[in-house]
């Protein structure tokens, strides 16, 4: 599977995002986020999910619950001098190669929450 790839300039260097949806929720639209940005020593990518809710007023809201919600960081870890666009993209193509994987590793963890929250 492709997905799109959304790179941006902040004030902390460069990055790249890529979100897959996981599915819907009573609270919103569970969503998986994979990004790649500056890490020591190098670049490195982490995974964050997020439920995102449209709000009434126009705007959208993202909500995580802390120590709650899905994460890994350390994907694809690679030693970068100088860390620019190029190479922020390089690893975020080579952290892409992980998402199936990924994908399933955080629709278990939300399989196994809700089952033992029932």
């Amino acid at each position: 599977m492709t997905y799109e790839i959304e790179t941006q300039k902040g004030f902390d260097g460069w990055r790249a995002e890529s979100v897959a949806v996981l599915g819907e929720t009573p609270e919103g639209t569970r969503k998986l986020e994979l990004t790649t940005s500056k890490a020591r020593g190098g670049i490195a990518a982490h995974v964050t999910v997020s439920i995102y809710k449209d709000c009434d007023s126009g705007f959208s809201s993202k909500t995580t619950e802390i120590f709650g919600d899905f994460r890994k960081s350390n994907i694809a870890p690679t030693p970068c001098k100088r860390v620019t666009e190029k190479a922020i993209l390089e690893v975020h193509e080579k952290a892409l190669l992980q998402m199936g994987d990924l994908i399933a590793e955080a629709t278990e963890f939300y399989r196994t929450k809700n089952r033992e929250a029932a």
